[in-house]
């Protein structure tokens, strides 16, 4: 197994080299370049749900269906059950409002034709050696808050109130309201990588700060996050398959196009938060 450098600010393109069942020494170097890049391409042909799930499963436990299957999801604009929304959809961390986000996620592209929708992604770890070091070092020790919605649903233009307390997750009253977490601005993930863990769609405010400093800050960073060349846009093929940190690296939908695109979708977690929220979802009319 190696890896070659994507023509892009990060991120690897993965070449498998062999069939069968990865041995443990692939399975260690998919580790490592996992680690080491954020983001994977396998552009090797067709690529079934048992090999998408294998490759996954080496960088942890794939979150399960309520059959106890491994849970597959389509993204997809070809029917009503797509499990991301419609429209344009701005750079963010799947769950970065929940108290565990989830560390790995994988899509494969099952049907695409060509010069359909691209994916976004920019890297939340590489940012921090172009930020000014005065910033980086502000950050340290400061906790941000993330909201699944900024503004209320029932009412766009005004502005979610961060509740208190946060009922965990799953308690009895927990819902909408409460879907608020606060993560440290800076961390290492759980491969030791040093990551800035802000976003556009989820970040509320950094704490201790007033909140025109707060949008200041985060106004600063988002502007070197997202610069266009800092930002890697995967143009789909068939057969293509992504994973990425969803703890280092942020990905963003641009607004849509009607050409067809599927994308199977399989991701890494230790707790079952999906299901706890489509339940949720379903109870508020969400999904």
């Amino acid at each position: 197994m190696q890896a070659r450098s994507l023509d892009a600010p990060f991120g690897a393109r993965l070449l498998l080299e062999r069939e069968g069942p990865l041995a443990a020494e692939d399975r260690a170097v998919l580790r490592r370049l996992f680690a080491e890049h954020g983001l994977l391409v396998v552009r090797e042909g067709e690529i079934s749900p048992d090999r998408q799930i294998e490759l996954l499963s080496v960088l942890g436990r794939i979150e399960p269906d309520e059959a106890g299957r491994p849970m597959r999801m389509e993204v997809t604009n070809q029917h009503a059950l797509s499990t991301a929304p419609p429209g344009e959809l701005v750079f963010h961390y799947d769950y970065a409002y929940d108290p565990d986000p989830i560390p790995a996620i994988s899509m494969y592209g099952e049907v695409v034709a060509e010069g359909a929708t691209p994916t976004l992604f920019a890297s939340s770890s590489a940012v921090l050696a172009r930020l000014p070091a005065r910033l980086v070092e502000e950050l340290r020790g400061r906790m941000a808050s993330h909201a699944c919605f900024l503004f209320r649903p029932d009412a766009p233009s005004v502005r979610s109130r961060e509740p208190d307390p946060i009922l965990p997750r799953g308690h009895p009253g927990w819902g909408p309201d409460h879907y608020w977490a606060r993560h440290p601005a800076i961390f290492r993930n759980a491969f030791g990588v040093e990551t800035l863990f802000v976003c556009l769609q989820h970040t509320d405010r950094i704490h201790g700060l007033r909140r025109e400093e707060s949008d200041a800050w985060l106004a600063e960073i988002f502007e070197a996050m997202y610069a266009p060349d800092q930002v890697y846009a995967h143009a789909w093929q068939p057969g293509d398959l992504v994973i990425w940190d969803n703890r280092t690296v942020q990905h963003a939908r641009p607004a849509p196009n009607p050409l067809p695109r599927t994308l199977r979708r399989y991701h890494v977690s230790e707790t079952d938060l999906t299901a706890e929220y489509l339940r949720v979802g379903r109870e508020h009319g969400f999904v």
